[in-house]
């Protein structure tokens, strides 16, 4: 279970609008390979980000942020406070994550909302839903947070439901969800979270990611997930050569 400041955690989801321009470049201009940026910037989910090690930055296209960076300033406590009012399954999970010393019937209660087959497939719903117009911080922060019971459905290593948790997390990444009419704000959530789950389905199972990127082969989805499995292998590689720079600095010193 997790805790971190509200305010922190929208600073960090405004960061992740910003490392999928290139996403939202790569459908605004059809179904081809983006050019393979020299460095990258993929930041993690609402709660986890400040415990990993950021990629290189990206150089990025010249493009307006959308609406939801420019009022990260705005009360990010209460904009996640009604989100999770609104939605009942999202506010309840919310309550078990952010619980710091959980006892043993709150750890238990926590497990089962994990390992429920039908949040799970709601949940999957939600994030593969396109939506309408352009996005607003309420339902990018919604998003992430659903994001964020994906990692949790799959990093309890005894979920009976574990299974069910990887198939829906690849089908999420692999539906075509980008229409010709979104703006680029509304295509850059829709493939942050993409990417997000894509880390995650790496990390929790290589096996399952290398089959998705097969599976895509030949669909629109093709360039998007190829780009997706490269990123995260240049990121590994850049965290690998970054630790080793350090180890060896540490013993020269």
């Amino acid at each position: 279970m997790e805790n971190l400041s509200t305010h922190k955690r929208f600073v960090m989801s405004a960061i992740v609008v910003v490392s999928f321009v290139v996403v939202a470049a790569l459908f605004m201009g059809g179904a081809r390979s983006p050019d393979r940026p020299a460095g990258g910037q993929t930041v993690a989910s609402t709660t986890k980000a400040l415990d990993r090690k950021p990629a290189a930055s990206i150089s990025l296209p010249e493009m307006q942020l959308p609406d939801i960076v420019g009022r990260a300033p705005v009360m990010p406590d209460e904009i996640i406070e009604r989100v999770l009012k609104k939605d009942k399954k999202l506010g309840l999970f919310m309550d078990y994550y952010r619980t710091v010393l959980p006892d043993e019937q709150t750890r238990d209660e926590y497990h089962k909302l994990l390992s429920d087959p039908a949040m799970m497939t709601t949940m999957a719903e939600d994030l593969m839903d396109p939506g309408s117009g352009h996005p607003e911080a309420e339902e990018y922060l919604h998003r992430l947070m659903q994001v964020d019971y994906f990692e949790a459905a799959l990093t309890w290593k005894d979920n009976p439901q574990r299974q069910k948790a990887l198939e829906l997390t690849r089908d999420i990444i692999s539906k075509d969800n980008f229409q010709s009419d979104q703006d680029s704000a509304r295509r850059q959530v829709l493939g942050g979270s993409k990417m997000e789950l894509y880390r995650l389905l790496y990390d929790q199972d290589v096996q399952k990611a290398g089959a998705l990127v097969a599976q895509a082969k030949g669909s629109r989805m093709e360039p998007l997930i190829n780009w997706m499995a490269e990123e995260e292998l240049r990121r590994r590689a850049l965290e690998k050569e970054n630790l080793e720079e350090h180890e060896r600095q540490a013993r020269n010193n």
